[in-house]
């Protein structure tokens, strides 16, 4: 039943089938949340995150890429929770404005995607949450700050779904990322364009962008922020 739905929505595209396919799918995001258990997030919590992404992952799949949906979708939810549980675990304490602002922010995130369902644009938070672009940026920017570097608590090894699942294909995510990254550079200011090739195809930190673009860390910042937010939205678009 479920592939006789996924054929139709790949030809339909139409929201009731995906939200039916989504259903059929559910038991899956139960299993992946069932393997965070137990970390001091309750089971509930998680199973809203795994199916969120379910959504958004089933919204962004196509089957002429050659990947089951089961090996596309798993890993989706996978990463949603693992960003779920870095959100969670703040290493450094904010000031009151700070926590507000994120308070603030988050909660239109919500609202919006439980009526778009899809990530929300900057335009859109920042429209939702009643604050100026310069502001959500700042906010945006503390809620990097006082996130851990990396966060390995659940890591693949203790997530055995089974070979029912099936695997994630990452040379497919390789070659998908590649083109993708290649798309979004050609679409931004220079400025912007340069700051992000420093940065992650480079591999300089901020500071040594700021030196070589000679500008200020926090330009980097921003100029680094700002063209990740165009980037994930022209995605969203696209999705």
């Amino acid at each position: 039943m479920a592939e006789n739905i996924l054929e139709r929505y790949v030809t339909e595209r139409s929201p009731a089938l995906r939200n039916q396919l989504v259903e059929a799918n559910l038991g899956i995001a139960a299993a992946v949340a069932r393997k965070f258990v137990g970390r001091g997030v309750d089971f509930d919590d998680l199973y809203q995150v795994a199916s969120f992404a379910l959504l958004k992952a089933i919204e962004r799949y196509e089957p002429d890429r050659g990947v089951k949906l089961t090996s596309f979708v798993v890993p989706s939810m996978i990463g949603e929770i693992k960003n779920y549980f870095r959100d969670r675990s703040r290493s450094i304490r904010l000031p009151r404005r700070g926590s507000e602002g994120l308070a603030r922010v988050e909660e239109a995130r919500g609202r919006l995607h439980a009526r778009l369902l899809r990530e929300p644009t900057h335009a859109e938070l920042a429209a939702e949450a009643g604050l100026e672009m310069d502001e959500l940026i700042e906010f945006l920017e503390m809620r990097g700050a006082v996130l851990p570097a990396s966060m390995d608590e659940a890591r693949e090894d203790d997530i055995p779904l089974g070979e029912t699942l099936g695997a994630a294909d990452e040379g497919y995510a390789r070659v998908e990322n590649r083109d993708a990254v290649k798309r979004l550079l050609a679409g931004l200011p220079e400025t912007e364009r340069r700051v992000i090739e420093l940065r992650f195809l480079a591999g300089k930190s901020q500071r040594e962008v700021a030196a070589i673009l000679n500008v200020s860390q926090m330009t980097v910042s921003r100029a680094e922020r700002r063209a990740l937010g165009n980037m994930r939205e022209t995605l969203s678009h696209e999705s």
